[in-house]
């Protein structure tokens, strides 16, 4: 048949455009809106942990030379990648941990009892940068990027025998590592989120190194995988993989296109962020910047693929809160879409001397969003517990603070949706047993 113009043109996309004018998805997206680095963040790069031994080696020795004191350093330009360069700040130090890392943390205040901020998933220390300048006054306080987030990343592959994965474990041998290894004494924890969880674990596993714990929203769940201890034998024979680096081609394939490219876009990400915040204005582009660089880390995918599959904490976080032998406070926003109050409620049954303050409007991350109440909030309970002296704030007292209220509840439920609850716990429990393994 002849050649028809008319009928193949009419499959072309009009106008057509050529293909060498095509740009890269990516550039379309930076990871932060920082004008010194944005000429470099579009350009592809590698980590030192894709580089020659050669110059692993080179950079720890030159970063070696720096070092000031045994807990800290003065960063090198070498330890980071692009990407995180313009988000360190005068109060970043460094500290060599294992599976060849590099942890980043955050320290002020010179004297009072010692107080150690754990954040939540996807974020970093610079989370709680409000509530440090608050603290800071009265107590010697520190804030540490968890291990595969933040500015806390190997700066070269770990040993094989480390088998390095990124999991509840994992992060609270990081805590008690950095505990007793650069704070030195015992601490106050106060957790957010997944910070909270981990809070919780160290707590009940490390009672020695807790003072107290205050839990700012803090999740109760973690992981889909079992335990391998805890879980039948034909659940673990038919799991293909537990976590362990290195990561599975095939998880990494799917993983990276089924989430991680949605997910890492500032769009998308900035909309989830913005939902689980009362106040969407303290959901602002230098936090979400702060974010998706993290997210541009050439370890990252991995990180979050290992976070994906790694698996359970033996104990369930109602095992965990049995097992804390210290004070505790509660501080919850109200508002929060995930950790909606009856899983407050329900910690409060588990922990009856537990101080349950709640503030609202605030959603997931009240540190952040309300940072002014929650000082006043963790600063009247610290003085209480350290002069052992009564709390400033009687069972069902209400005081405001701005546009905030925040009241001292006693856990009960408070609609017909909460009282359920309280009926299906009890049934859980009388059924399965006491807090033994994650649910």
């Amino acid at each position: 048949m002849a050649w028809n113009p008319t009928l193949d043109t009419c499959f072309v996309p009009k106008p057509f455009i050529p293909a060498r004018t095509f740009r890269p998805r990516r550039t379309k997206r930076q990871c932060c809106e920082v004008p010194a680095a944005a000429s470099q963040l579009h350009q592809p790069f590698r980590s030192q942990f894709f580089r020659s031994s050669q110059f692993n080696k080179a950079a720890k020795n030159t970063s070696d030379r720096n070092m000031e004191g045994a807990a800290g350093r003065q960063l090198h330009p070498t330890d980071l990648e692009e990407c995180l360069q313009p988000f360190v700040t005068p109060e970043s130090q460094w500290w060599d941990w294992k599976y060849n890392s590099r942890i980043h943390y955050r320290q002020q205040g010179s004297s009072g009892p010692c107080i150690l901020l754990v954040h939540g998933f996807g974020v970093g220390s610079f989370h709680f940068e409000q509530l440090i300048q608050k603290l800071s006054s009265a107590y010697q306080v520190w804030a540490v990027d968890l291990l595969g987030q933040g500015m806390s990343w190997p700066v070269a592959a770990p040993a094989p025998e480390e088998q390095l994965r990124y999991s509840i474990e994992t992060w609270t041998d990081q805590l008690q590592d950095f505990v007793t290894q650069v704070i030195q004494q015992p601490v106050y924890l106060a957790g957010n989120s997944l910070g909270g969880l981990l809070a919780a674990h160290l707590a009940a596993t490390q009672a020695h190194l807790c003072r107290g714990v205050i839990f700012l929203n803090a999740t109760p769940f973690w992981s889909f995988m079992p335990h391998p201890e805890t879980a039948p034998r034909l659940v673990t024979a038919i799991l293909p993989w537990n976590g362990t680096l290195p990561v599975p081609r095939l998880a990494r394939f799917l993983v990276k296109n089924l989430w991680w490219n949605l997910l890492s876009r500032r769009r998308i990400l900035q909309g989830l962020v913005r939902n689980v915040y009362a106040d969407k204005s303290a959901a602002d582009d230098a936090l979400v910047d702060q974010i998706i660089a993290s997210t541009q880390h050439p370890l990252a995918l991995d990180a979050f693929v290992s976070i994906l599959f790694a698996p359970q904490a033996r104990l369930s976080f109602d095992g965990m809160a049995a097992a804390m032998q210290c004070p505790v406070c509660m501080i919850y926003g109200r508002e929060d879409p995930w950790v909606v109050p009856l899983w407050g409620q329900r910690l409060k049954r588990l922990l009856a001397d537990a101080v349950y303050l709640e503030i609202s409007p605030a959603g997931h991350c009240p540190h952040h969003e309300a940072p002014t109440a929650v000082h006043e909030a963790m600063s009247g309970w610290l003085q209480a517990v350290e002069t052992s002296s009564p709390l400033p704030w009687a069972v069902g007292q209400q005081w405001r603070h701005q546009n905030l209220t925040v009241t001292h509840v006693d856990g009960s439920p408070r609609n017909v949706f909460e009282k359920a609850d309280v009926l299906w716990y009890a049934l859980r429990q009388r059924l399965f047993g006491k807090h033994v393994v994650a649910t």
